[in-house]
C-alpha cells in the first residue's frame, strides 16, 4: 500500500470583476506640496490645501533631515514646531 496523500480542495467560487474601481487620484489631483521656509523660524505654518492630515519630510538648508511636532489647525493647514529656528524645505505628502 502506497503512502500517497489525498488532498481535497473545496469548491472555490469564481470572482468576476466587471468594472475596475478607482485607480488612485486623478491626473489633476494634487498629491504633494513643497513648502520653502525662507525666513528662519522654529514654527512653520504650511498651507498645503491637500485636505486631511498629511505628513512631511523636512530638510534644513544644509540638506539635513529635521524632526518636529505636527499639529493640524484645519484640513488644509499644518504647523510644525521645532526646537530651534532654521530655514529649509518641507515636502508634504
Amino acid at each position: 500500500m502506497a503512502d500517497d496523500a489525498i488532498i481535497v480542495v473545496p469548491n472555490i467560487p469564481t470572482v468576476t470583476i466587471q468594472t475596475p474601481g478607482p485607480q488612485g487620484p486623478s491626473a489633476s489631483a494634487q498629491i504633494f506640496y513643497v513648502h520653502t521656509q525662507a525666513v528662519a523660524s522654529a514654527v512653520w505654518t504650511i498651507n498645503h490645501n491637500l485636505g486631511g492630515q498629511p505628513t512631511a519630510v523636512v530638510l534644513d538648508s544644509a540638506g539635513t533631515q529635521c524632526e518636529g511636532t505636527f499639529s493640524y489647525p484645519s484640513i488644509n493647514q499644518m504647523v510644525i514646531t521645532f526646537s530651534s529656528a532654521f530655514t529649509g524645505t518641507a515636502y508634504v505628502i
